[in-house]
């Protein structure tokens, strides 16, 4: 799954639980922390291969223990977002080691990014996210100008580095022209474009507020 998906559905996942734990929900960790298996991408060089032990429920559980120890059931919301990187979009669209250590075997359904599924998946992720946020009031707050919402600065970073990895090895022009040839990847694009313009504009009414403080105490 692209990091489209991942980022959305982390945020329904951790709605989820955090409405039943009544947590308010840092968006900004929860998108980052959607996507935090792939860590495993930039360790190749290192012999990690992708979709192994980053993606296995005890690796993630060992990681929140501290914070399960610490704020107990606010952990929740947040590891449900990490574990539904692997248990639901890698599971569903690809193949993981999910039961690393104790079987090393891959496991999924294999099936490409570029599937309708996956499609359907990462745009059904998109329209769900955006409607829960509007509902629990989540959109008014990353829309407001609030200094918090600079965090958003982290998760757009990584969105836009995903839009362009796959663009390392080819020329520009030829690379939009394959896109905009295919209609599933021009619908993951375009959902893409979507969520960083959003992300852009939280980032950019945090900055505002940042200016207006650094302004005020001048």
């Amino acid at each position: 799954m692209f990091f489209l998906g991942h980022m959305t559905w982390a945020y329904i996942w951790a709605s989820i639980f955090a409405g039943k734990s009544k947590v308010k929900l840092i968006v900004p960790a929860v998108l980052i922390l959607g996507i935090a298996p792939d860590v495993d991408i930039f360790l190749r060089g290192f012999g990690v291969l992708h979709h192994t032990f980053t993606h296995s429920f005890l690796f993630w559980l060992v990681v929140f223990v501290p914070f399960f120890a610490v704020f107990r059931r606010k952990s929740i919301p947040y590891f449900a977002a990490v574990v539904q990187h692997f248990a639901f979009g890698d599971l569903l669209v690809g193949n993981v080691m999910i039961f690393w250590p104790f079987n090393q075997s891959f496991f999924g359904f294999n099936i490409a990014m570029t599937s309708t599924l996956d499609v359907a998946l990462e745009t059904t992720g998109l329209l769900l996210a955006a409607g829960i946020s509007y509902f629990n009031g989540d959109l008014k707050r990353m829309l407001s100008i609030d200094v918090q919402n600079l965090l958003m600065f982290f998760p757009l970073s990584a969105l836009l580095l995903s839009m362009t990895h796959f663009a390392v090895d080819w020329p520009l022009i030829p690379l939009i022209t394959y896109i905009w040839s295919r209609k599933i990847l021009t619908i993951i694009v375009l959902g893409h474009i979507i969520l960083a313009v959003f992300l852009a504009l939280s980032t950019i009414q945090g900055l505002r507020k940042l200016l207006k403080i650094t302004l005020h105490e001048q």
